[in-house]
């Protein structure tokens, strides 16, 4: 199931009566899958357009996290919620662009810096709609920050530890510049070979 699937599945589900850990599955399951989507958005060659195409994945998510904890948010909560982590977000967003000009393992730390910014997005909105919106924005960031730096150093040795999937992207791209896979086809195998950072 991919990452619009996921959300939605999310969206429209009801979870009063859900466990806690019911409650954390959905989560989990959101924030992976967006995470991935968003290691996929980072990929794509053209610096800082991602920076523009993430920011609907982290709306989508928080907004399905919400759901999760009994809130339904439209998207000026969600963008002034995330606001309280500061200017992080916004400089991580555009140094994960940027990075990616960088010879041989930018395309990796740009891809595990959106995973890793995602999936903390996704812990600390959890956290902060579980404790029942009583975090403070210096707990916010303090928690957003220590998620962040622990995956990160996740994503990052995962992908040195695996020269190949630079190749394999390549040769990805390539099929599909060529005609070769459908757009649909395309994102599917993205997708998967991120799954492996």
């Amino acid at each position: 199931m991919g990452y619009l699937e996921t959300v939605a599945r999310v969206m429209h589900g009801n979870f009063d009566d859900a466990t806690d850990a019911e409650k954390l599955a959905a989560v989990r399951d959101v924030t992976v899958v967006c995470s991935v989507g968003a290691a996929a958005i980072a990929v794509q060659p053209v610096p800082l357009l991602d920076v523009a195409l993430l920011a609907p994945v982290h709306i989508g998510m928080v907004q399905a996290i919400g759901q999760v904890h009994g809130h339904k948010l439209d998207a000026k909560s969600v963008v002034e919620m995330l606001a309280t982590f500061g200017g992080s977000i916004v400089t991580r967003s555009v140094l994960g662009s940027i990075v990616k000009v960088l010879p041989i393992f930018g395309w990796a730390a740009s891809a595990s810096m959106a995973y890793a910014m995602t999936y903390a997005i996704g812990e600390v909105s959890h956290a902060y709609f579980a404790s029942g919106r009583g975090l403070s924005a210096r707990e916010l960031r303090s928690l957003f920050r220590s998620v962040y730096d622990a995956k990160r150093a996740e994503k990052d040795a995962a992908a040195k530890a695996d020269p190949s999937l630079r190749e394999k992207l390549r040769q990805l791209g390539e099929a599909y510049a060529a005609g070769l896979l459908s757009e649909e086809e395309y994102r599917a195998k993205k997708e998967e070979l991120l799954k492996a950072l």
